[in-house]
Order: C-alpha cells, then sequence, then structure tokens
C-alpha cells in the first residue's frame, strides 16, 4: 500500500491521465511537496487503491497517470449501521470519524426529541457534504478503499418506519438502565444496527417505540458514556467480539 493515499471522486482507470481535484492538487504539492516522478494512491470507493504517477505540476493543477490497482480489503466482516442522534459542536465529527476508522459500514444520523441540534434544509445538505468529507478524510487516514454510507438525517420514527429495519438484523438500542450488557449477546447471523441517543439520550417514548420495532437495550455497565464516547465503545466491542478485532 502507498504512504500517501488521496480520494478522487471520479472513475480511474489504468493507462488514463486524471487531474487532481483542487484540494487534492495543494496538499500534494504544497504539503507534502511531491515532485513529477513520484507515487502515490489514489482510491475512489470501488475497493481498489490505483498507483497515480505524477506527470506534470502547474500551479493550479497536478496530473497524474494511473499505472497499477490492487484490491484492498479493510473492511469489517460486521455490517454496523450506526443510527447516531445528532450531537452538537464538532462532536458529529468526531463520531463519524472514530466510527469510520473503526470499520463502520453505515451512519445514519437521527433527529431526535432531545437532539439540540436542529437542521433546516440548507444546513441538512451542508452538514451532510460536510460529513461525507469527514468520512473520507479517514478513509485516506486508516487504508480504507470502501467509504461509508452517511446517510439523510432523518426524524427517529421515520427512520423506524424504513423497511430496511423489517429485515432480520441484530437491532440495539444504548441506555443507561433496565438493559442487558452488550457483552453478554449472541453472534449475529446478519448485520448489525446500533441506536445511540443525543446529548440528552432518548425519550422514554422513543425508547419504547424503538423496542416496538426489535430493538434490544444494550448497556455497557455501571457508568453513563457521553454521546461521543458511547458509539466509539460500542463499535470496539462488537468489533472484539465479532469482527476483525478478535
Amino acid at each position: 500500500m502507498e504512504e500517501n493515499r488521496f480520494y478522487h471522486s471520479e472513475n480511474l482507470e489504468l493507462k488514463h491521465v486524471v487531474e487532481l481535484g483542487a484540494q487534492t492538487h495543494i496538499h500534494a504539492t504544497k504539503v507534502l511537496r511531491l515532485k513529477v516522478g513520484d507515487q502515490f494512491a489514489l482510491f475512489n470507493g470501488d475497493g481498489f487503491d490505483y498507483v497515480a504517477k505524477v506527470i506534470e505540476i502547474s500551479k493550479h493543477k497536478t496530473s497524474v497517470e494511473i499505472i497499477d490497482k490492487y484490491e484492498v480489503n479493510h473492511e469489517s466482516p460486521l455490517k454496523i449501521t450506526l443510527a447516531q442522534g445528532l450531537a452538537a459542536g464538532d462532536k458529529m465529527d468526531w463520531i463519524i470519524q472514530k466510527a469510520v476508522e473503526l470499520g463502520v459500514h453505515a451512519i445514519q444520523p437521527l433527529l431526535t426529541e432531545r437532539s439540540i441540534i436542529k437542521l433546516d434544509q440548507e444546513r441538512t445538505d451542508k452538514k451532510l457534504e460536510h460529513w461525507k468529507t469527514v468520512a473520507i478524510s479517514a478513509c485516506e487516514q486508516t487504508g480504507r478503499s470502501v467509504v461509508p454510507a452517511i446517510l439523510s438525517p432523518l426524524h427517529l420514527n421515520q427512520w423506524l418506519s424504513k423497511e430496511i429495519l423489517t429485515t432480520d438484523n441484530l437491532k440495539l438500542i444504548l441506555t443507561p438502565s433496565k438493559a442487558q450488557n452488550i457483552n453478554h449477546l449472541n453472534k449475529p447471523s446478519n448485520s448489525i444496527v446500533f441506536m445511540v441517543g443525543p446529548e440528552g439520550g432518548f425519550s422514554e417514548k422513543e425508547m419504547a417505540l424503538a423496542t416496538n420495532h426489535a430493538f434490544i437495550p444494550v448497556n455497557f455497565g455501571q457508568r453513563i458514556l457521553r454521546t461521543e464516547t458511547a458509539p466509539i465503545v460500542a463499535l470496539s466491542i462488537l468489533q472484539n467480539l465479532w469482527g476483525d478485532f478478535a
């Protein structure tokens, strides 16, 4: 695997010449000081890394030739969807970054009764693009060549009614009380959907709605974790129990 990796949103093919995106051009030439003849990896989410060789650098662009490709499988055997109650400030960035590092398959932001942050359509679109950029950056760092899906925020009740949740997934919801310890669960035969509340947690109504949709209440023991800590702990435990940390 090449030491330096960059995401490229467009199609990549062997022997083709491509022009790097503006931000990648700046980082490659101004930060890493790459020169003509240097090589690095590009990926576009199709599961491959493409070896790119710099063939031209100007003030405003860098052109590279794709000289090789190889399949990269750094994906967890567990397909975990994290359904995360919207958190305020930069907490969502932290959650998305670390969840991608820990092998999450998809992230579904949830609008809940106790979510501090409120989004109109314009803010939603901007947030979603920003979160996708955070996920891509985490993939560049970790060596993942498949970018996890960052889904558009949905209200919790709207999301629970989606058809995907009627399938035979292991459905878990984090709660500090009346729950079994996550370590006592049996290994799932299918994917995992894990719900984490916002700063104030889920309301009683939301907990009841989730359990009516076959979500199993779980916890990590006696201590109540912050919303930005809980998904990282959960993903780590699940990967250690049944994923690629074992």
